[in-house]
């Protein structure tokens, strides 16, 4: 049996969001699907997606043969100004997280995810590192910083004497330039980063990821995290082709080593859209060599293990992944 680590996963609870996140997103739903706003944020609150023991997202993980799953916490509030923040305090929902990945040792660990913007960031990293489990940084600038800012350099420098990964996410908008990353591996060769999503944020064909490959390109302390790309059109089936040359001009650019799979789900619901594409995603990566021999393209089963466990193993060194 291959091993495989989800490196890009979430656990969600409905008030661990600012009002006007789950707000904004159920307006535009009830738009779409002539319900009322409140008809669809109840229905939000119901849905699998806000199960935040992490029972469900263990049970997910059975079904696809996922061994270990690292969660992401993330800080969205003060994403919407002044006026408002979460709903919950952000060292609170933090240690939900911390309390989830404790039920499931083995299975589940966890980045923290305080904005760097925040007073008392570092403060709240470390604790959470050296207190409650967490074992990395995720960092998430399309909040509305850049990964580059100068805000973010004492936490990427806490990272560093804690020696823990961050896991950065590029895509999406102007603050999530994969080349704001390059910048930070230059500034910080010590410090072990994960560019989240390697760009693609927008359709498969937009091929946003060759951006997110050329900056990671030559930095030995970048891996190339490909997570969610299931969800944006790469495994549909007239696209599997050109994934796996894809994944080949990958690997032949950075190394097995440095591309890391991954979901970026938070739990969906049986039957639903998210999880038949995630199955293809999870055959994929554990049966490579057999499908990408489909397409004429050769991976040797040594890459398959990088890109199942063996790279992410290799980030996040401070963690002991059990056999």
């Amino acid at each position: 049996m291959v091993k495989l680590i989800d490196v890009h996963r979430h656990l969600w609870g409905f008030e661990w969001f600012p009002p006007s996140h789950l707000g904004n997103n159920a307006a535009e739903l009830a738009r779409r699907t002539n319900r009322t706003k409140e008809q669809v944020l109840d229905r939000i609150k119901q849905s699998p997606t806000m199960e935040e023991s992490g029972a469900g997202a263990v049970a997910e993980m059975e079904h696809y043969g996922i061994d270990h799953s690292i969660i992401l916490c993330l800080d969205w509030g003060m994403a919407y100004g002044p006026t408002e923040d979460n709903q919950m305090e952000v060292e609170e929902f933090h240690l939900k997280t911390a309390e989830a990945a404790a039920r499931y040792p083995g299975k589940l660990w966890w980045f923290a995810g305080v904005d760097p913007r925040r007073p008392r960031a570092v403060a709240i990293f470390d604790d959470m590192v050296k207190n409650h489990g967490a074992v990395g940084l995720k960092v998430y600038p399309p909040n509305g910083y850049q990964a580059n800012d100068e805000r973010c350099f004492p936490m990427y420098e806490k990272a560093i004497e804690l020696d823990v990964p961050v896991l950065i996410h590029t895509g999406g908008n102007i603050w999530a330039w994969p080349e704001w990353v390059e910048l930070v591996a230059r500034r910080y060769p010590d410090l072990r980063i994960m560019m989240g999503h390697t760009n693609l944020q927008f359709p498969w064909e937009t091929q946003a990821y060759w951006r997110g490959l050329i900056a990671g390109r030559g930095k030995r302390n970048v891996w190339l995290d490909i997570c969610d790309w299931q969800a944006l059109g790469a495994v549909r089936e007239e696209n599997q082709p050109e994934l796996a040359k894809v994944l080949r001009v990958f690997i032949d650019s950075v190394g097995a080593e440095r591309v890391v799979w991954g979901t970026d789900l938070p739990q969906a619901g049986v039957g639903s859209r998210a999880r038949g594409q995630t199955e293809v995603w999870t055959h994929i990566a554990k049966n490579l060599p057999e499908w990408g021999a489909q397409y004429g393209v050769t991976f040797t089963e040594e890459e398959r293990d990088g890109l199942c466990h063996g790279a992410a193993m290799q980030c996040m060194s401070n963690i002991d992944f059990p056999d």
